[in-house]
């Protein structure tokens, strides 16, 4: 089929996909909310305009004040979208900040030894990868690939030998942490082309030419034109993932379909929203994880016998005092974001068991009992709002397993913060089984004899908690999970956050033990390397 007809069936596919505009979901996701999108797939263009009540779409033109353009260029992905197979799909950016959606391509099947507990992220600590990671913007930032990259056999054995050399850094301090107590052992098979690597703490040894008869892992090539822009040196975003087999897989997003906003600050996530992106969402069988939860635990907040203390230093001082490794990291949203109104450094702090078998990048660190408790300190004095409960996404983040000993927490901002972001942005599909519940017992209330109607309340709720109805501000209960943001900034104080009493902060500590343990373990877990 020619492939102008191809592309405008395709987006005509799109337009004209049934849109109903009475199920509950698409009015909550639209509710006070157009949004008005421009298509251009290889040339064929359309619009879409999305209201609460109402759907309208037209084929062959663009609407001058569209809040997104949706653009699909290569006719190979439009066929790629067609061919019905379940996509592989991350967010990154190009080099102007704009989203894109990728599709992951598989170039490096990596094959870890047996009883040796493969943790992907380790590849990226080896030379090779890690400055190439370098060069990228906080590792999201999406370069434009060289097309038509021709590869020559004797070419690429230059350009191993070349890696194989450049990669003794010995004296550099990074590479020291790195290999720290570790010895890794890699073999290369690059299209029959074979080496090894030895990486010690001190030493660094490799041979061209053969494979070690045993080694942690052998990295084999499966597209050598992504394997000779590596050996160069191309900055590519590099992902990982698994194939059929359970092997794991280092993978090159591939830009599919680029995002340009008329509002640089709207959020990706409401892309969510729309028909076309539901039936992108790849079909996967979910593994059986395990209960998850969390509650934020607001910093104005005092009852019973922890009057006048801060609760969630209680709260946490509770699990420190327990855990058998703290590991604390910089806040991914805020730096992402490059938040001016935080502090980048109280961000995330993991306890437990698990998290010894982290591979530690640069804003990663072991903190004591003590660095911990001050860590927990000084994030509420930043005025940040702590998060903890058991997520196994942050396992799955961090590339390691969730056994059921890897407790997680986040010191959050209200303008930085990807859980506001996706509770405001995202389709309430994908938002109304949180993980994140109010802590039981909470009340926040609101004296309309002081609300005066300003908004400020608004302006710092990321959870859509709030509403002003005929010039009060009101509390919406399916969003607010008790933050305490509101109480905090309200200039006349008419919000009050209280509990109950007592047993609820007793019941959100025996909550969160009931499905995450941080303690030793009598059974030692495998730690890599």
């Amino acid at each position: 089929m020619p492939e102008r007809t191809l592309s405008k069936l395709v987006l005509k596919g799109i337009l004209k996909k049934s849109v109903n505009t009475s199920d509950e979901t698409y009015q909550k996701d639209f509710k006070n909310f157009m949004f008005k999108v421009n298509w251009n797939i290889c040339g064929a263009v359309g619009y879409q305009i999305y209201e609460q009540t109402k759907y309208t779409h037209k084929y062959g033109e663009l609407l001058d004040d569209a809040d997104v353009l949706l653009s699909i260029p290569k006719i190979e992905h439009v066929r790629l979208l067609l061919s019905g197979d379940g996509l592989d799909l991350e967010m990154s950016r190009d080099k102007d900040r704009n989203f894109q959606l990728c599709v992951k391509d598989h170039f490096i099947i990596a094959r870890f030894r047996p009883g040796f507990n493969p943790n992907p992220r380790v590849l990226t600590q080896l030379p090779l990868f890690s400055d190439m990671q370098k060069q990228m913007i906080y590792g999201k930032t999406l370069f434009e690939l060289p097309e038509n990259v021709s590869v020559d056999k004797d070419e690429i054995e230059s350009l191993v030998k070349k890696m194989l050399e450049d990669s003794d850094r010995v004296s550099d301090e990074d590479y020291q942490k790195t290999f720290k107590d570790r010895v890794f052992k890699v073999n290369w098979d690059i299209d029959g082309i074979l080496a090894c690597q030895i990486f010690e703490e001190t030493r660094y040894s490799y041979e061209f030419g053969k494979n070690l008869e045993v080694a942690d892992v052998i990295l084999i090539p499966t597209n050598m034109r992504y394997a000779k822009l590596l050996l160069q040196g191309v900055p590519i975003d590099i992902t990982h993932a698994k194939d059929a087999n359970n092997n794991f897989q280092l993978a090159v997003k591939i830009p599919m379909l680029t995002t340009r906003f008329k509002d640089p600050n709207m959020s990706p996530l409401v892309l969510s929203k729309l028909p076309f992106s539901k039936s992108l969402r790849k079909e996967t069988e979910k593994e059986e994880k395990g209960e998850e939860y969390g509650s934020y635990i607001p910093v104005n907040l005092s009852v019973g016998e922890y009057e006048n203390e801060v609760i969630p230093l209680k709260v946490f001082e509770h699990f420190i005092n327990k855990a058998s490794n703290i590991v604390a990291c910089h806040c991914y949203c805020r730096v992402n974001s490059d938040c001016q109104n935080h502090e980048k450094k109280y961000g995330c702090m993991y306890m437990g068991d698990d998290t010894k078998n982290m591979i530690l990048h640069e804003n990663q660190k072991i903190l004591s009992k003590e660095e911990a408790v001050q860590f927990v300190r000084e994030a509420i004095e930043d005025g940040l709002i702590p998060l903890i409960g058991r997520s196994v996404g942050e396992t799955e983040g961090q590339s390691i397993k969730d056994t059921g000993h890897f407790l997680s927490s986040c010191f959050c901002c209200s303008c930085c913060c990807i859980n506001g972001k996706m509770i405001s942005n995202a389709s309430s599909a994908l938002t109304s089984d949180s993980l994140i519940k109010k802590i039981e017992g909470l009340e926040v209330k609101i004296d309309p004899a002081k609300c005066v109607g300003c908004g400020t309340c608004l302006e710092v709720c990321v959870f859509k908690g709030r509403e002003i109805v005929d010039g009060k501000a009101t509390i919406e209960p399916e969003y607010c999970l008790g933050c305490g943001r509101c109480v905090d900034v309200c200039p006349n104080g008419a919000i009050t956050i209280e509990i109950k009493d007592q047993s609820y902060i007793d019941e959100l500590i025996a909550k969160i033990e009931s499905v995450v343990d941080v303690e030793e373990q009598k059974e030692k877990l495998p730690i890599i390397g």
